[in-house]
């Protein structure tokens, strides 16, 4: 590089010459990054060429990793594909599955819920009826069998009874015959027995009456000596009962003389005693009054006495009068004095309040002329206020009464709208129920008309079955016609009501 100077030089006219090597230099240094980017590029657009190209060349080979990788994902992808196509045909098997299931419960649910009703109820209650009648009527017949052989057994038997009663009658008479002849002699002996016990027993009864009084003597002298002893007993018990007894009365009589005694001592020592408290009471009031009465004799000797002493010592006289009635002069006229002077200034007080009265009322006249003046002003702008109040709340009045009227005409309408959608859902609702039922009376039919038939093919009384499906029939009024069941004709109008969804 060379500095030069074109004319002047001045550094204004000074330039740079640089040589073409230079330039270049300088050109890259300015120039390098992007240089940098552009070689990376090109090596990166080479190392891709070469890439694919390896690639394709590549690609046809049996021994290389990439391609053994490749066929393992290959035959991967193909067993996940199977396992796949397996686990979808398995899924649909358990939806299947899931599905029968589900059919299985709902049928066992609906079973139930037909189970569960009231006229299945009845209906099973009918069977059962109808098994009860049939066993009843086999019960009848093997009863009757039973009851005819009871009676051909009762019949030999009574035969037989009657031939062994005819035995036992001729065995019994002459087992009687025997039995009398055995008695007759029995008898005969006894007889005797009996004479000769009566002879010996007579001959005992002689003997014994004999020794008998013999011993009645000694007991009725033992019972003599006895009576005596208890009577002469019983004398000396009376007389010491009457010697107690005396004493006892003695004993009384002394206590009563020495109780009344006692009685009258005591008697005799309150009277004392009262009539003692009695003198002394008398003699304490007696001494009360002497001593009032000295009491008061002294009082009476003390205000003579009083009454006696002089008011001063050497007694009043005229000077000390004089002096006396100066000193109330004085007194008296400072009092006038005194009076005066309140008097002016009582005076001169009212003066002054009068004037302060005359200026209030001046002062009040100019305050309640303008009070009247700002009154006026102000009930003519109140006046004026509530005028213009009433307009606006008339306008309001209207407005809202309009606005109300609106409302309520809108609300109206929406009510008559959800009327007549609630009354539609609810005949709809009514008429699913109606399916539903019409439904369950024909399964009901069905399974009543097939039971029937069993019963009778099997040889079971119907009349039950059939009494509970009539009765069934005309509860919710029901008709068949053609194997059809049906309701009846309604006697009358049918009116929709929110209460269906109760039903």
């Amino acid at each position: 590089m060379e500095i030069v100077y074109i004319g002047h030089r001045n550094p204004s006219n000074r330039a740079l010459l640089i040589s073409n090597k230079e330039w270049n230099r300088l050109g890259k240094i300015l120039t390098k990054k992007m240089d940098d980017e552009e070689a990376v590029e090109a090596s990166k657009r080479l190392k891709e060429m070469r890439r694919e190209t390896s690639k394709k060349m590549v690609d046809g080979w049996d021994n290389t990793e990439l391609n053994k990788t490749k066929k393992l994902l290959e035959q991967k992808r193909k067993a996940l594909s199977e396992l796949e196509a397996k686990r979808q045909q398995r899924d649909e098997e358990m939806k299947r599955e899931a599905l029968e299931a589900r059919n299985r419960i709902i049928e066992k649910a609906c079973k139930l819920k037909f189970e569960e009703r009231d006229a299945t109820k009845t209906f099973y209650r009918a069977l059962q009826h109808s098994e009860v009648f049939k066993e009843r009527a086999i019960q009848l017949k093997f009863n009757e069998a039973e009851r005819e052989k009871k009676m051909q057994k009762d019949l030999e038997t009574a035969q037989e009874q009657n031939k062994e009663a005819e035995w036992y009658r001729k065995h019994k008479v002459d087992e009687k015959q025997k039995n009398n002849e055995l008695k007759r002699s029995k008898a005969e002996i006894l007889l005797k027995e009996l004479k000769e016990r009566e002879d010996k027993r007579r001959d005992e009864q002689t003997a014994s009456c004999e020794s008998g009084k013999v011993e009645l003597q000694k007991i009725a002298e033992e019972i003599e000596e006895a009576r005596e002893k208890a009577a002469a007993e019983a004398r000396l018990a009376k007389e010491k009962l009457q010697k107690d007894i005396e004493d006892n009365r003695i004993m009384i009589t002394s206590g009563d003389d020495v109780r009344e005694t006692e009685e009258w001592e005591e008697d005799m020592v309150t009277t004392i005693m009262a009539e003692t408290k009695k003198t002394l009471a008398r003699a304490r009031r007696l001494k009360e009054i002497e001593l009032m009465e000295v009491k008061q004799l002294a009082l009476e000797e003390m205000r003579t006495k009083s009454a006696a002493w002089p008011t001063k010592q050497n007694g009043w006289a005229e000077s000390d009068v004089l002096d006396a009635v100066e000193a109330q002069e004085k007194r008296y006229r400072e009092v006038e004095r005194k009076n005066r002077e309140l008097a002016n200034r009582r005076i001169e007080h009212v003066e002054i309040g009068k004037r302060l009265w005359e200026e209030e009322i001046c002062r009040r006249r100019e305050l309640s002329a303008q009070d009247l003046r700002s009154e006026m002003h102000r009930r003519e702008r109140e006046k004026r206020l509530l005028t213009e109040f009433s307009d606006l709340r008339v306008r309001k009045r209207t407005e809202n009464a309009n606005q109300f009227r609106e409302q309520l005409e809108k609300q109206c309408n929406d009510k008559r709208i959800a009327l007549l959608a609630n009354r539609q859902a609810d005949i709809d609702r009514h008429a699913v129920f109606e399916r539903q039922w019409q439904r369950e009376d024909e399964e009901f039919i069905a399974y009543t008309k097939n039971a029937i038939e069993k019963k009778i093919l099997v040889g079971n009384p119907v009349v039950p079955l059939l009494k509970t499906v009539k009765d069934y029939l005309e509860k919710n009024n029901l008709c068949i016609n053609d194997n059809k069941v049906s309701k009846k004709i309604p006697k009358g109008p049918i009116y929709t009501s929110r209460i269906i969804r109760h039903i």
